[in-house]
């Protein structure tokens, strides 16, 4: 291919301007496609080329950073290492692209490379440094790599006034998508300050207030719910144990297993369930007061109690059906791993929904950092078009 190319531009030299509808000479179309002997072919021939705009004002290393070609940006640094001063219509640098289009190998390059230093913090025509822009379109990854490095200005204020927190919290709907939840994370974590004194920040403060009542409102009502379920199955698996009753003699009454191991553990787990999703259940009923703190002290005491008693009645059912099927081997053992693995799912689940992965406490950041990582992954890349 680069034969071809070479053999073109020999032919037509003054090809090397050429434009599309778009404005992109061949030095924006290779970069964006990733072709660094075309880079390095078209750039040999007339490195000007390197600092001409499309009509949306990019140069090409705007577009080799939007696609994430980090090779192209060392490439293209080598003939303009002055990159502060390739600046887009609206006055971003390569990292604000990256950060806008979500291309993490591209801030992470940034971030680690000596002499890029001035693009971390620097701000387009609105203000905007890269974190303010990666956390304005959602990228939690980005977000999170900008409060882990020590030469990003958090405090950093937009021509809004917005810090980047502000920006997220004003930026919300009236429901948090699971991205939009994974982005507050690293700022909260990481101390990212609040303006009180902006004007944007005070009428977002208001709507935010009426969210969070909302959305603790609809957590009460589904925890209590929950709870309710819970108690009842656990209430009626006390009285319907596995095995049943002696019907006859001095043990009548009693249970047929009560002295099988297993048993025990049934008994046990579904008891503990039984009290913690009652407990839960009475908790969250003092939730419905009104009182907006009450209300969170009440989803605090409650949910970790309610994830014991989902635990521990899986434990019971686990328990139960072992039992009723313990004279075949095969069976019993294959019940026994089936749910041993959902329970660990289980509580893995519940560990990733409660764990407090937004506490700036320093050691809870460091232990939050790979489940966060997960999440993300599991929240997909979501990144831009350009």
């Amino acid at each position: 291919m680069a034969d071809i190319l070479d053999l073109i531009l020999k032919k037509k030299p003054d090809w090397i301007h050429l434009r599309d509808e778009e404005g992109r000479t061949p030095l924006h179309w290779a970069a964006s496609i990733g072709y660094l002997e075309g880079v390095r072919l078209l750039l040999g021939r007339n490195a000007s080329i390197a600092t001409e705009r499309d009509k949306n004002g990019l140069f090409p290393i705007h577009i080799a950073s939007a696609k994430g070609h980090v090779h192209l940006i060392q490439e293209l640094l080598q003939y303009w290492p002055n990159s502060r001063e390739l600046l887009n219509h609206n006055g971003q640098n390569i990292l604000h692209v990256a950060a806008t289009t979500g291309e993490l190998n591209v801030v992470n390059y940034i971030l680690k490379t000596p002499g890029l230093e001035s693009l971390i913090n620097d701000t387009d025509k609105d203000g905007n440094t890269p974190l303010h822009l990666a956390t304005m379109h959602w990228h939690p990854k980005l977000v999170s790599a900008f409060t882990w490095d020590k030469k990003v200005d958090l405090t950093l204020i937009n021509s809004e006034g917005l810090t980047a927190l502000d920006i997220a919290e004003c930026s919300m709907g009236n429901t948090l998508t699971f991205r939009q939840r994974l982005t507050m994370i690293p700022l909260r974590a990481a101390g990212v300050p609040r303006n009180p004194s902006a004007n944007a920040r005070r009428q977002c403060s208001i709507i935010l207030e009426e969210q969070k009542t909302d959305i603790c409102k609809d957590k009460v009502n589904t925890l209590l719910l929950v709870s309710t379920v819970v108690a009842t199955v656990t209430f009626a698996a006390g009285f319907s144990i596995p095995g049943g009753y002696n019907s006859s003699g001095e043990d009548s009454g009693t249970a047929t297993l009560i002295t099988h191991n297993l048993f025990h553990v049934f008994i046990f787990c579904d008891t503990i369930a039984m009290y913690s999703s009652v407990v839960v259940a009475v908790t969250l009923i003092w939730a419905q007061l009104g009182d907006v703190h009450l209300v969170l002290i009440a989803l605090k005491t409650a949910s970790p109690l309610l994830g014991v008693a989902l635990a521990t009645m899986s434990l019971a059912f686990l328990a139960a059906v072992y039992l009723v099927v313990s004279t075949l081997n095969w069976l019993a053992n294959v019940i026994m791993i089936m749910g041993l693995v959902f329970l660990v799912a289980l509580i893995a689940l519940y560990f990733f929904l409660w764990f407090p992965m937004s506490s700036s406490c320093l050691i809870l950041r460091y232990v939050s950092y790979y489940p966060f990582c997960l999440l993300v992954l599991v929240a997909g890349s979501g990144e831009l078009v350009v």
